[in-house]
């Protein structure tokens, strides 16, 4: 019975990691996709306001200009607003047990959140602009 409750635990545990991973390197392939190429940033005036310093910015113009209008749409930014709070609370925690360069770990994960929610931002300006040309080309 314990052999069964320690595969058992084993196994749920190897699944939770597998998952995560796999959830980060979803993040990293949205992060990694280029923001602006060269000729996209003169006919998309929009793209050169985009740079924000910090992820509360980029969370709260996301909401702004795309509200969450469905409740079982998957394109808000929830998990990894959960995620960059998961890492700001261990860059709080760290900073009590380590020095300040203990925490660049953290740090890069947190920038790391702010580069994807400024992706998603980009792509969902992008694809906004795209449906009003079209709307506008049946006038």
């Amino acid at each position: 019975m314990l052999i069964a409750a320690f595969i058992l635990v084993i196994s749920v545990a190897a699944t939770i990691q597998f998952a995560v991973f796999s959830w980060r390197a979803s993040l990293l392939r949205t992060v990694s996709e280029p923001l602006v190429n060269e000729a996209d940033a003169t006919q998309k005036p929009y793209l050169n306001l985009i740079s924000f310093s910090s992820f509360q910015e980029v969370l709260a113009v996301y909401r702004d200009v795309c509200p969450d209008l469905e409740t079982g749409s998957g394109s808000n930014l929830r998990g990894v607003s959960f995620y960059y709070g998961a890492m700001r609370f261990l860059s709080h925690l760290g900073s009590f047990f380590t020095s300040t360069e203990g925490a660049g770990w953290t740090q890069r994960e947190m920038a790391l959140c702010t580069q994807y929610a400024t992706v998603r931002l980009s792509q969902r300006l992008e694809c906004n602009l795209a449906l009003v040309n079209e709307a506008r080309s049946y006038q």
